[in-house]
């Protein structure tokens, strides 16, 4: 039997990267929550609603009657204020939390923190107190926030009185150069097995939507010091940016999975999955696939329907047949069809030309649960969708039966993508 693990926070760019990390893998069985409705529900097939926000009061008595109802093993959090919780708390809560240590969580949430503990090493950028800022532009950041939240460039007396007027500010040196962010992944015995760079080409909203792996033994040996001061478990990152004379300073250390962690994936790191079984008291060796690489995000629409259907018919003629590639998508949907024991009618007005259409295309008939020859009218079965190229056929089939029909190149919406 599967070991159930609960991903806390299931609605970031992170947790849909932990999902596909995760489903399909024979030991663990993976559940979503979010203490409010966003983008884990369209991911996460086993989604939960109702574990509220760490901030109310009763959070961890009805945190472990879930763990109680579902048998969750491990937990891992999604963000850092939930590490930072969760590990404060690790005694109370009935499953295990893969992340860092509460110490390490501590540390890591706190610029101040990171940096006192650092200091000696000459990767740590320049701090300035207030009063003793002579020359701009500075860098100024909340101290426990994260990214580019509440981080902004000061070019003067005046922005730098406004800003301070905020409370927990760290004012640093301002570094003008390219921002690396490095995924890293430590065991059990504290052996930092895995530290990989890649550049930040472009951000939107604090995550990196183009990433591009580096080389760089600068960046190694930062990682190496780091992971020599500090106790860390599993997966974690850091990240670092050029100062004015082109050497890496450190920007901030997290013990949660950075938003493009799946560029690393690419490379067969699995991180949430290696952090898993590392917690699991495996032993566990990383082996990977040392190539350039680069990774692009982009919004991705995901899509629920209210249609209540068992059958599918296919229009083999227009959607296969007359199509020189093969639409990927729409065989993913047939599969998915399979999954979901709902039964697929190909429709063609010749079956003969249809089935060796199937036999060069490399699709096999069995697929099918049915193929009809028709020449005028279809009969269709009840509780029934109907997909085909042809506006006509799709016409029809909403007007006569009652239906819905859609076109091969829009079968993205009727897929689900939760795992």
């Amino acid at each position: 039997m599967k070991k159930r693990v609960l991903i806390l926070g299931c609605g970031t760019i992170a947790a849909t990267d932990i999902n596909m990390a995760l489903r399909y893998n024979d030991q663990y069985e993976i559940y979503g929550s979010s203490d409010k409705k966003n983008h884990g529900e369209f991911v996460y097939k086993n989604y939960i609603d109702d574990i509220p926000n760490i901030k109310d009061k009763n959070f961890i008595k009805i945190l472990n009657q879930k763990i109680d109802q579902y048998s969750f093993k491990f937990i891992i959090p999604t963000h850092e204020d939930l590490a930072l919780f969760l590990q404060e708390h690790n005694k109370e809560i009935k499953a295990t939390i893969v992340c860092s240590d509460y110490d390490t969580a501590l540390l890591c949430r706190y610029k101040t923190k990171t940096y006192a503990k650092l200091r000696q090493y000459d990767f740590i950028p320049k701090v300035y107190e207030k009063e003793n800022v002579k020359e701009f532009p500075v860098f100024i950041k909340k101290d426990n926030d994260q990214g580019a939240r509440h981080a902004y460039k000061i070019n003067n007396k005046e922005e730098l009185d406004l800003y301070t007027k905020q409370d927990n500010m760290v004012i640093c040196e301002y570094l003008p150069g390219e921002e690396v962010t490095v995924d890293c992944f430590t065991n059990k015995d504290g052996k930092l097995l895995f530290c990989n760079p890649r550049m930040a080409d472009r951000m939107l909203a604090g995550i990196d939507v183009h990433a591009r792996r580096i080389k760089s033994n600068e960046i190694i040996k930062i990682g190496q010091i780091i992971n020599q001061e500090i106790k860390f478990r599993g997966f974690w990152f850091f990240q670092v940016k050029k100062d004015k004379i082109g050497k890496y300073k450190l920007l901030e250390i997290s013990t949660r999975l950075p938003g493009a962690f799946s560029l690393s994936r690419c490379l067969d790191v699995n991180l949430p999955l290696l952090a898993l079984k590392d917690f699991d008291n495996q032993e566990i060796q990383i082996s990977y696939n040392d190539i350039e690489i680069e990774a692009d995000k982009q919004f991705f629409g995901k899509y629920k329907m209210n249609i209540d259907y068992d059958n599918v018919y296919v229009d083999i003629d227009t959607c296969i047949e007359k199509t020189e590639e093969i639409n990927t998508l729409l065989m993913m949907f047939l599969y998915q069809l399979v999954n979901k024991k709902k039964k697929i009618i190909a429709i063609s007005k010749n079956k003969k030309n249809s089935l060796m259409t199937l036999e060069q295309k490399k699709i096999s008939f069995s697929l099918f649960n049915e193929i009809i020859e028709y020449s005028n009218e279809i009969k269709v079965k009840e509780k029934s969708i109907f997909i085909s190229n042809n506006e006509k056929l799709r016409k029809d089939f909403r007007d006569k039966k009652n239906g819905y029909s859609f076109s091969g190149n829009i079968v993205e919406c009727l897929l689900d993508w939760r795992a």
